[in-house]
């Protein structure tokens, strides 16, 4: 079995190095550790090469003559790890350290699980206090029978799932092959959630395991809202959000989901011009330009529709 490990990273050198030794240190070797590097302006590649990764021949530097997001840069290293013809891909940002049993753990449930074919597998993420992070979505859909099956592996530690983040996945390549890669255009945020969506509807069921860890050393623990974030820098991102989220709201839930979504950031818009928030100018016009490049499709609505297909 050859896994490929895919690590997107941008201006954060030491974290990145953290989690190649983490990688590098795994009790089920990689075959291969594919770093795609958003042209980052802090000497990564100067850090690396001194320190001998960039002449690792486990290591495939790539550097992107842009920044194209964490959307794009999954899309660049899942493809070159596809043509490349790895059976699965280890995804994970630069600011994820996996224990050294993480990857071994993942593998092993490969032989647990009965299921013609998975989708992916997803580590239990948490942070540099011990909380939960990067919580993935359970699967309630009905099994034959009428019941929900998500805990049919509980005995392994194993929770079946809908969808998960781009932390520490062991995608199939099997259903890069049927499903197509992530959308690159999100730039940021969202994608994950579309595309552990998209492969788990069309390819096969995925799964939660307990066992496979992994620490998630982003500055800021708590769950991504607009309405906490006291970064001003950061605001402008949450535009992504707003506008990813409908654009999933409408391809897996529908009208439905598109006006439930459409209300709760009306009702978000409200609570920050209301409540005693930073920023709160700003954040009230970042919600409102992501709905309105919604509304008038101000995205590549074309790759969109085509993101089934391998290009």
């Amino acid at each position: 079995m050859r896994v490929a490990a895919i690590v997107v990273t941008y201006n954060r050198k030491k974290l990145l190095m953290e989690c190649l030794d983490a990688i590098l240190e795994q009790t089920f070797k990689v075959s291969k550790i594919i770093i795609i590097d958003n042209n980052s302006t802090d000497n990564t590649y100067e850090d690396l090469l001194s320190k001998g990764y960039i002449d690792n021949e486990c290591i495939k530097y790539i550097k992107i003559e842009k920044n194209i997001g964490g959307a794009g840069g999954f899309y660049e290293g899942m493809k070159y790890a596809y043509n490349k013809n790895y059976d699965w891909l280890w995804i994970m940002d630069d600011d994820t350290i996996p224990n050294k049993d993480c990857l071994e753990n993942l593998i092993k449930m490969l032989k647990k699980i009965e299921d013609k074919e998975i989708s992916f597998l997803a580590s239990e993420v948490y942070g540099v206090n011990g909380e939960p992070m990067n919580v993935p979505q359970i699967d309630s859909s009905l099994d034959e029978n009428g019941y929900q099956g998500w805990y049919r592996y509980l005995e392994y530690g194993i929770v079946r799932i809908e969808q998960a983040t781009f932390v520490s996945l062991l995608i199939n390549r099997r259903a890069i092959e049927k499903c197509g890669l992530p959308i690159k255009e999100y730039f940021i945020w969202g994608d994950d959630t579309e595309y552990t969506r998209r492969i788990t509807k069309y390819f096969g069921k995925a799964y939660f395991v307990g066992k496979s860890k992994v620490l998630h050393k982003r500055k800021n623990a708590r769950n991504l809202t607009l309405i906490n974030e006291d970064n001003s820098d950061r605001i402008k991102n949450y535009f992504y959000m707003i506008r990813n989220n409908l654009i999933n709201a409408k391809l897996y839930r529908g009208i439905k989901g598109v006006v439930k979504t459409l209300l709760e950031d009306v009702i978000l818009s409200c609570k920050i011009l209301y409540k005693n928030n930073k920023f709160k100018g700003m954040k009230f016009i970042t919600i409102y330009k992501g709905i309105f490049a919604y509304i008038f499709k101000m995205y590549d609505n074309k790759n969109i529709k085509n993101r089934f297909k391998l290009k």
